[in-house]
């Protein structure tokens, strides 16, 4: 007797027609229960893998892992996020978290996030470039630093470290530099009378909380002066990624409507129909939101949404944005700081987000100096909410 006839042999009992009929719900669900896994775990990953491939001939192929695609073409991450988008859409947002992050548990291997008709896609980039460049990127600025610092001159990003070097008049042996992005410092979303806000945790030199020290990558350390560097890589980057479980809580919106103060003072600074919020998860899979995609009234107040992106972007510290074409080094003073906050137009709101059919809102809006994307969705693959997110694109 092999296995399989000893196990239904010993939970017959609990099906009425003693053994799992395929197609009864309650039949499937309870020995998906009995196994330990769901019956169709990778089923959605696996298409979406051969989708890929098929749409980019040459650089992928399959793995005996239905959740991982072979990397056989040596792509980079943000390589990888433009085949996504070549086969589903320019349209479509993909999430890249790094090995032993967040829901990640690869200890090698990015995990990508998208959204394929309502259904949350992980896939795992398996060997080549895939490591995460932001933090790579951060390693070879730190190590060039450090190369100058000990008298060389020989550097990975040439143009770059010796902007660094002039811009702070660093000199050899005078400076010492610190990596903090792993810290990864906590902003969590706080609520004050002018509206939600990000705060901050990282704390300076003088002992007080401090955005610049919260948001640095790379601190420089010469004499008495501290200059803060936040790195990024690729095009489009996360400003800020925010917990709302608390003042979205999925209860509230079973029952139709948010009615927690915080709950409500999000939703009005975004211009977000309460209800409407609600009926996106309530009637996910049910109902084509797009026909509720909406600007703001022109009598929408755009205060607590620049409050809100304001205290998202900061100042005091400066931007080292790197790509496969170069960098761009930058100041974020205050002026640009409130510059780059002030919405120059409406926002958008997408229920549903672009297509209407997803389990998320997205916020659309921008500023002279951006192109912003505000998302509120669930990050772990559940219906109800659990995080804020702002993306940003320089213009």
């Amino acid at each position: 007797m092999d296995v399989l006839d000893l196990f239904f042999k010993k939970f017959s009992y609990k099906f009425p027609k003693g053994y799992p009929d395929i197609n009864n719900e309650q039949d499937i669900l309870l020995l998906e229960s009995l196994l330990g896994f769901k019956l169709d775990e990778g089923a959605k990953e696996k298409n979406a893998i051969k989708k890929i491939i098929d749409a980019n001939p040459g650089k992928f192929d399959t793995m005996s892992n239905d959740f991982r695609i072979a990397n056989t073409a040596k792509v980079s991450a943000d390589e990888f996020v433009d085949a996504i988008k070549n086969t589903y859409g320019a349209d479509v947002e993909v999430e890249v978290t790094p090995p032993r992050t967040g829901n990640n548990k690869s200890a090698k291997f990015n995990m990508f996030t998208f959204n394929d008709d309502g259904n949350t896609i992980n896939i795992y980039l398996a060997g080549g470039a895939s490591a995460n460049l932001g933090i790579k990127y951060e390693l070879q600025i730190a190590q060039d630093l450090q190369i100058y610092n000990e008298g060389g001159t020989e550097f990975t990003h040439k143009d770059t470290t010796e902007e660094i070097i002039k811009t702070f008049d660093l000199k050899p042996g005078e400076f010492e530099i610190k990596e903090e992005g792993k810290e990864n410092k906590k902003r969590p979303l706080e609520f004050t009378s002018a509206g939600p806000i990000i705060g901050y945790t990282g704390v300076g030199p003088d002992g007080k909380k401090s955005i610049a020290a919260t948001l640095t990558d790379l601190t420089i350390i010469q004499g008495d002066k501290i200059h803060y560097i936040s790195l990024k890589f690729g095009s489009t980057l996360t400003f800020f990624n925010a917990g709302v479980t608390s003042v979205l809580p999925a209860s509230e919106i079973k029952a139709g409507k948010i009615t927690n103060a915080d709950g409500i003072a999000l939703l009005e600074t975004l211009n977000i129909d309460n209800e409407l919020f609600c009926r996106v998860f309530n009637e996910y899979g049910e109902t084509d939101f797009k026909q509720y995609h909406s600007k703001a009234d022109e009598d929408y107040d755009s205060t607590k949404l620049f409050n809100l992106i304001q205290s998202g972007i900061g100042s005091g510290y400066w931007m080292l944005k790197g790509s496969g074409k170069g960098s761009d080094f930058y100041e974020i003073t205050e002026a640009y700081s409130k510059q780059a906050s002030t919405p120059t137009g409406k926002p958008n709101v997408l229920y549903g987000g672009s297509d209407g059919m997803a389990k998320r809102i997205d916020i659309t809006f921008e500023s002279a100096e951006y192109f912003f994307k505000v998302n509120i969705r669930n990050k772990q693959g559940g219906l109800y909410p659990s995080h804020i997110m702002c993306d940003y694109k320089k213009k």
